[in-house]
């Protein structure tokens, strides 16, 4: 009896932890990322307009794609083996490995942008910008590893925070803030935001060195036996990694190369175009992400330690997936609903400027937006998978992620554009979430109930009964002027509210029945 109550007062004390971090990460990511993202690139957009932005979207991509040469799983990989050991212990080893790589970083992004004919300039910023991020992801991960999560939460918003800074005195006070040298003020503020970063890392950092970052003292033939296994783990790190940035960044060189002509676009460069309409909606998939990838950042070690001592997983997983899944389905269905009003409140003249860029604009967004269901799952499914280190599992899945996506791209890139790659983004993304999901089911610490089956089964069935006819109604009106004068909070948006609270019940009944039987 006395160890059943200890094991319960564990776990509420690991329960209200994990929240209390949780809500210091959200809470400080959420008030200055999105100021990022739909405000400054916003406005950045808005100034240089579709084509500039659309090659400062590809150079910057080109930059993301090969960026995990520079993480190559690495950062995850230290941040297990912090919460498993309590220590760094491989630190030299993986620092040659990082130089190594960012060696290569380099030279494969240099060559990938002289094939592709990208400005060597705008290139050069990029790569300065992406090796300062990894240092600061690789102060993080330390960080993670060590459960200290409210100096990571600080340290994830601190580059953004003073990005904001510098990008906002340059977009109110910088006369030439249009065409190329808007790109490069815009890519200089980034540049001091990082530098920031990094310094307040360090500081950080310097109190624990001894304990985090000293590298293990081990004899010399013992440190070669080691070395071949520990290779050959980070090595599955490293393809995996790489094989999901391709299958997630790629898509935007591709627009750019294969886009087809626009009736409604009269410029020279309808790859770079589509490219900035692909980022309008983008931007805004990327701030739905944020929520997800922070859990994921606190759920790694969580898992890690769970796994490591044989502890059930159920509890955690579960309650993590039905939040992630209740808040993708509200996002979908707000931006269904609600997802015109936004692009022209967010772009103006930008994106209804031109008769059918905004329908076209639109179409992009939605199906992006649909991408973010699975995606945000795949970060708790892909991070258990990885807690559990089924590396060559998850390694092979990408790749077969990768050759799917890019087939479906030289498909429908070609005849759609933009939207082609949309549409591909979301059979790829549920593809890999299928791996994910059913390696996870299959492991020693996770039962798949059966009530998970039914309630899923009756929340899906739901939303699309429920969503079907709207997107209809939708698509009906999509094409009619657009322009738009009315306020979000309409009826729909109350129906709206009233289903997804619906179906929160359903996620939560057993929750909300014990509370109510409590509360009796």
């Amino acid at each position: 009896m006395q160890r059943y109550l200890e094991i319960r007062y564990l776990r509420k004390v690991v329960a209200r932890t994990f929240l209390k971090n949780f809500f210091w990460l959200q809470a400080l990511n959420w008030l200055i990322k999105p100021i990022w993202i739909l405000w400054i690139e916003r406005t950045v957009q808005v100034q240089l307009g579709n084509e500039w932005y659309g090659q400062y979207f590809v150079h910057f991509n080109l930059g993301l794609l090969f960026a995990v040469l520079l993480d190559a799983g690495l950062n995850s990989y230290i941040s297990k083996e912090v919460a498993a050991h309590g220590r760094f212990i491989h630190f030299k080893r993986i620092l040659k490995l990082r130089l190594g790589l960012g060696s290569l970083y380099v030279f494969a992004v240099a060559l990938f942008s002289w094939l592709q004919n990208l400005d060597g300039l705008l290139i050069f910023w990029v790569i300065v910008n992406q090796v300062l991020a990894s240092i600061t992801l690789f102060i993080r991960s330390v960080l993670q590893g060590k459960h200290e999560f409210f100096k990571d939460s600080v340290l994830s918003v601190t580059d953004r925070l003073v990005a904001i800074v510098f990008c906002s005195y340059w977009l109110f006070n910088a006369s030439d803030f249009f065409g190329f040298e808007g790109i490069i003020y815009f890519l200089l503020s980034q540049l001091a935001g990082y530098i920031a970063a990094i310094l307040l890392g360090l500081v950080f950092l310097f109190p624990k060195y001894d304990r985090s970052l000293k590298n293990e003292v081990t004899p010399i033939e013992t440190q070669k036996l080691e070395l071949k296994p520990w290779l050959k783990q980070v090595g599955w790190f490293v393809l995996m990694a790489l094989f999901m940035s391709f299958f997630t960044r790629f898509d935007a060189l591709l627009i750019r190369s294969f886009s087809p002509e626009m009736k409604f676009y009269l410029g020279q460069e309808p790859g770079f175009f589509q490219a900035g309409i692909y980022a309008q909606g983008y931007r805004l998939l990327d701030a739905a992400l944020i929520f997800s990838l922070l859990m994921s950042t606190q759920l790694l070690p969580m898992f890690t330690k769970k796994i490591t001592q044989n502890e059930n997983t159920n509890e955690l997983l579960w309650g993590v997936f039905r939040l992630v899944l209740l808040v993708g389905l509200s996002v979908l269905l707000f931006s269904i609903t609600h997802g015109k009003q936004i692009l022209f409140q967010m772009y103006g003249s930008k994106w209804s400027g031109v008769v059918g860029l905004g329908a076209f604009s639109y179409q992009v967004y939605i199906l992006l937006m649909v991408s973010f269901i699975p995606m945000a799952l795949i970060h708790i499914f892909g991070t258990y998978v990885t807690a559990e280190g089924k590396l060559k599992f998850l390694t092979v899945s990408a790749l077969i992620a990768l050759v799917f996506n890019i087939g479906l791209n030289l498909i429908f890139i070609p005849k759609y554009g933009a939207l082609g790659a949309a549409f591909s983004s979301i059979l790829t993304q549920f593809l890999f979430l299928a791996f994910c999901i059913s390696k996870t089911i299959k492991s020693d610490f996770f039962v798949w109930k059966k009530d998970y089956s039914i309630k899923l089964f009756a929340i899906l069935l739901g939303f699309i009964l429920f969503s079907a006819p709207l997107i209809v109604k939708t698509y009906v009106l999509l094409y009619i002027p657009e322009t738009y004068s009315g306020e979000l909070l309409n009826p729909q948006f109350i129906i709206n509210s009233i289903f997804l609270i619906a179906l929160a019940g359903t996620l939560y009944w057993v929750e909300i029945k014990r509370l109510v039987l409590k509360k009796s």
